[in-house]
């Protein structure tokens, strides 16, 4: 399960925010996590109730996971379509030459705190 691993980096990084800027507890941690990555949310959600509750500053913070869809772009005429459309084919000239231009996103997006 790479996704521990993943809070692990992401308890790491948390960890210095709120040493560099005195701060005591953490409400909320925002991920956007994109959809073609290998990530499973609920493994995240899982991990983040043990890993969390090992951390003074996070002990009952909420994970929230925002979704970013995976799309691509036709190398041949520019359009922008989801990658499971059409076979992966382009909707509108029917080229499989594409790129993939989001979707891969594993980012700390927010961290809340009380106010």
């Amino acid at each position: 399960m790479h996704e521990l691993t993943l809070l692990v980096g992401v308890t790491q990084q948390i960890g210095e925010v709120v040493r560099e800027n005195d701060i005591d507890h953490v409400d909320a941690v925002v991920l956007e996590v994109g959809e073609a990555t290998t990530v499973v949310p609920e493994f995240l959600r899982d991990g983040w109730e043990v890993l969390s509750d090992e951390y003074d500053y996070l002990r009952g913070a909420e994970l929230v996971i925002d979704i970013i869809p995976a799309v691509c772009r036709c190398r041949e005429c520019g359009t922008h379509f989801a990658p499971e459309e059409n076979e992966g084919r382009c909707p509108a000239c029917e080229s499989s030459d594409r790129e993939l231009v989001s979707g891969t996103e594993f980012l700390i997006k927010e961290i809340r705190l009380l106010e």
